[in-house]
């Protein structure tokens, strides 16, 4: 019961987590049925399916996984201690399940798209926080559950670790060059993210990649810019939906129609 506490706990304050349990063992095992562990997003462990090797290549394939933004479904798996090297070399039966919690999405830049975006993406369950340049924007960014963080866009490095737990950003500052030196430092913070949203027009866009390349920095997959699947419509409304519609296509990985594939070449 402490186990389904913890879980509980975890869910009610958004925390990913995965949880393993013991449904069968055969031959000798220290985990019996019924033995639960949860690993949390934040890389604590809780509970024990049996020690060893065996909890923790579970753990560190949760903490992979949790670390990725994705939420495989539940699946069953037999793991054979001897190949682990686990001396009693008998076998254990796991039912894995992971809790995603909610997605951490960064929006830098808390004007009418920023804003709209936010409401959106709140709806489909993400923690959204805004950096912007400017105080006067908090009573309206502030709005929700989301976080605002009003700092100079030459320095991202207060949310420089949210961006690596985060599914992605967006960049939607107050202007162009706002755009450039915010992409910079996310391309060399974060790489990696699913999910890098610019907006901009083609001539816009082209003028920023080139500096980016200028500064010899290499254009990440995840980058998309012009941001957006075409939808049509040109409200802050509009494009909001259309910047979360292209965020959900990209974390589902579903084939979409995207404004970025104009601008190849």
């Amino acid at each position: 019961m402490d186990i389904l506490k913890k879980a509980a706990e975890l869910n009610e304050h958004s925390r990913p987590f995965m949880l393993a349990t013991v449904t069968a063992v055969s031959g000798s095992s220290p985990a019996k049925p019924g033995f639960r562990m949860i690993a949390a997003g934040s890389g604590e462990l809780f509970g024990t399916i049996g020690g060893g090797s065996l909890e923790k290549i579970i753990a560190d394939e949760a903490a992979a996984v949790l670390s990725s933004g994705k939420q495989p479904g539940p699946e069953h798996r037999k793991m054979n201690l001897s190949s682990l090297n686990m001396e009693c070399g008998g076998s254990v039966d796991l039912f894995i399940e992971y809790f995603g919690g909610r997605r951490n999405f960064i929006l830098f830049g808390g004007g009418h798209v920023g804003r709209a975006l936010a409401e959106v993406l709140e709806l489909l369950d993400f923690s959204v926080t805004i950096f912007d340049n400017r105080e006067e924007i908090r009573p309206e960014a502030s709005k929700g559950t989301r976080s605002v963080i009003i700092s100079d866009y030459s320095d991202i490095s207060a949310v420089s670790g949210s961006l690596h737990r985060s599914l992605g950003c967006f960049i939607a500052t107050q202007g162009h060059e706002w755009d450039r030196v915010v992409l910079s430092q996310v391309i060399k913070t974060a790489p990696e993210l699913n999910y890098i949203g610019m907006i901009g027009s083609k001539r816009k866009v082209r003028t920023i990649l080139d500096s980016i390349r200028s500064e010899g920095l290499q254009l990440p997959a995840g980058l998309y810019t012009p941001v957006g699947l075409k939808i049509g419509g040109d409200s802050a409304a509009e494009i909001a939906v259309s910047v979360a519609a292209e965020i959900i296509a990209v974390y589902t990985e579903t084939p979409s129609n995207h404004m970025r594939s104009g601008l190849d070449g």
